[in-house]
């Protein structure tokens, strides 16, 4: 990751995330933020050296972080006056499902996802 502590700041302020701790020491930089009901902490970390993780997939969706969505499509548009860009509507998809796949402005993949109501 080239930026964390940005990065993390923009969780904060697009996605609603908590920034638990940040701390940038020239080349070395670290930041941990949490969903809102504090469960998941995601860590995002830049080290000398070592190729942001975005940069070395070959394609967006082998890894990405989900977000529960009840309207994806308001939902990327605001996201994408945020900074994200569109990449796409899911193409896996079971009926009555909506998933649209953005990118954050590092390059990570985003997924907005209203599942059917089955699960």
């Amino acid at each position: 990751m080239k930026e964390p502590v940005k990065m993390a700041k923009w969780y904060q302020e697009a996605l609603g995330f908590k920034i638990r701790f940040s701390a940038e020491d020239g080349e070395k930089a670290v930041a941990f933020v949490t969903d809102g009901g504090g469960r998941v902490m995601i860590e995002l970390g830049k080290l000398p050296d070592v190729l942001p993780l975005a940069e070395r997939l070959s394609h967006h969706l082998q890894l990405h972080i989900a977000l529960k969505s009840d309207d994806p499509e308001r939902d990327a548009k605001y996201l994408v006056s945020m900074g994200a860009r569109f990449i796409e509507r899911c193409p896996i998809t079971r009926p009555g499902e909506n998933l649209v796949v953005l990118s954050d402005p590092w390059g990570n993949t985003l997924q907005l996802v209203k599942r059917n109501a089955d699960g």
